[in-house]
């Protein structure tokens, strides 16, 4: 079978992902992930300029054939592209996945799909009237801990679903300054705010595995309601930000299927319960009880979770969730494996391991009942 070409909106030319979340930088993850696999091949780049496009084809090493373009509509116009993927500033994500949707090109866009959700609700209209294919990078999807957890509910192993609770800590604190660029991750209506990402990326394969909301109840609380912005030199550039976005997120309520759920995240710069995520789910038959260890992130492998059965009638038993997987996968690590893993997913035609327009909608969609609905405490 002939590989997918890729075009890809938004490759940084600088190097180091570990300088954070700098416009372009998680391009690179998207680089890694597709250059490795046998199913697909890059074939031309898109930045603000096609100079731009040509200077990251160049640094990155890319085949000089890559073409270079400087606007989205020109690059979805290119009938050698299959597959449109959009990894840039959330602010942008609307106006250059439009095109390829309008021309009916298949697209992986980066979680979040928008600020607005008017504009997710669009985006998800356009790719049902045209019938296109959709991805989108949230991440977790692709870890195995979570695929199991998924499988086991769906299974009926613990029968049906009466309650679950997910208590997560996130090691993104920002009461004692943060990168002006990073600033809009303290805004609770900014595209990467800490709703959209720390809360909106665990809400994937929670509402994955246990399905919607019916009803919804939630208090927000502040830590710290001004923090300073630095420069990249630590230069503070502005010492009160207001921050609009919550340190701790509480949320209840009864699913579709009437059971009860409990989600709590916290914002802070370690956790004492040696966890990043405590997720129990109790069912007719017994219960799942998945921990994830301290400083990982949702979007990353979660290779040393664990995930435990305890049926009512038994005993307790850990159960094993790693998969075979091809050396392209394998051999990744950090946030390339799970991207990685959706790319497998997408062109192996394993929908259930893949986020759609869809999915992100139903996460966007709570995301707004939960901002609606909060308290926020003083």
């Amino acid at each position: 079978m002939a590989p997918i070409r890729v075009g890809i909106i938004g490759l940084t030319t600088v190097t180091p992902l570990a300088q954070g979340y700098t416009p372009g930088s998680w391009g690179l993850v998207h680089l890694s992930a597709l250059s490795k696999s046998p199913h697909y091949k890059i074939v031309a780049l898109c930045n603000s300029t096609a100079e731009k496009a040509r200077k990251s084809i160049q640094e990155n090493k890319l085949d000089p054939a890559t073409k270079a373009y400087g606007s989205a509509e020109e690059l979805a116009q290119d009938p050698d592209v299959d597959l449109v993927v959009v990894s840039v500033n959330v602010d942008k994500h609307y106006s250059l996945a439009k095109p390829a949707l309008l021309n009916k090109k298949s697209i992986f866009v980066e979680f979040p799909l928008s600020a607005s959700y008017p504009e997710v609700e669009e985006l998800v209209k356009l790719a049902e009237q045209g019938n296109v294919k959709t991805v989108v990078g949230a991440q977790a999807r692709g870890s195995h801990a979570f695929a199991k957890v998924s499988e086991l509910v769906k299974s009926k192993v613990i029968g049906d679903v009466i309650s679950t609770s997910w208590v997560s800590h996130m090691p993104l604190p920002t009461s004692d300054g943060l990168l002006e660029s990073l600033k809009d991750f303290a805004k609770l209506d900014g595209g990467p705010s800490r709703v959209n990402i720390g809360l909106g990326h665990g809400l994937d394969p929670f509402l994955h595995a246990v399905g919607e909301f019916k009803t919804v109840q939630a208090v927000f609380k502040i830590h710290a309601n001004t923090i300073p912005l630095f420069d990249s030199t630590g230069k503070v550039v502005d010492p009160e930000y207001k921050v609009t976005a919550p340190d701790y997120i509480l949320i209840q309520g009864v699913l579709e299927s009437g059971a009860v759920a409990s989600i709590n995240v916290r914002f802070g710069a370690t956790s004492a319960d040696d966890a990043s995520i405590r997720w129990i789910i109790s069912g007719t038959e017994g219960e799942i009880a998945f921990t994830a260890p301290p400083e990982s992130y949702v979007q990353t492998d979660l290779a040393q979770s664990k995930v435990v059965v305890k049926k009512w009638k038994g005993e307790a038993e850990e159960i094993d969730f790693k998969r075979d997987e091809p050396t392209h996968i394998s051999a990744e690590t950090g946030h390339v494996v799970n991207t990685a893993r959706l790319y497998e997913s997408f062109a192996t035609g394993n929908e259930d391991g893949y986020p759609s327009f869809e999915s992100a909608r139903k996460v966007h969609n709570l995301i707004e009942q939960v901002k609606k609905v909060a308290v926020w405490a003083p």
